[in-house]
């Protein structure tokens, strides 16, 4: 919780820097610790992950969690359990906000029950 909150306390430039350098305070404070040639790479891509098979793995406990989130607020559970489905079975591409749905009720159950 510290970090987060010293995260949303810092200006956003401090985040993303004038001309559009992302992680600008963490590149700063690295500079003499990590070489210059890895910190100022322009060419690093991402890679893929295996979202469908984690969900897919988890899948009975997160239909449960959906299935006794009718309290849970701002959530259509009708469409998110629509969803879920429509993404395990491949029907739908993945999409992070599945993840974000998970982690709401997650979130919801441990702060507010």
């Amino acid at each position: 919780l510290d970090l987060v909150n010293l995260l949303l306390s810092m200006p956003e430039d401090y985040l993303i820097s004038q001309d559009g350098q992302t992680k600008h305070v963490f590149r700063a404070a690295m500079r003499g610790i990590v070489p210059d040639d890895v910190l100022d790479r322009k060419d690093k891509i991402g890679f893929a992950t295996p979202e469908r098979q984690w969900l897919s793995a988890i899948s009975d406990t997160v239909r449960e969690w959906f299935r006794t989130a009718d309290d849970v607020p701002l959530l259509n559970l009708q469409q998110v359990e629509r969803e879920f489905e429509l993404t395990l079975t491949g029907e739908k591409p993945f999409s992070w906000q599945v993840w974000r749905w998970i982690n709401f009720v997650r979130w919801y159950r441990q702060f507010f029950q």
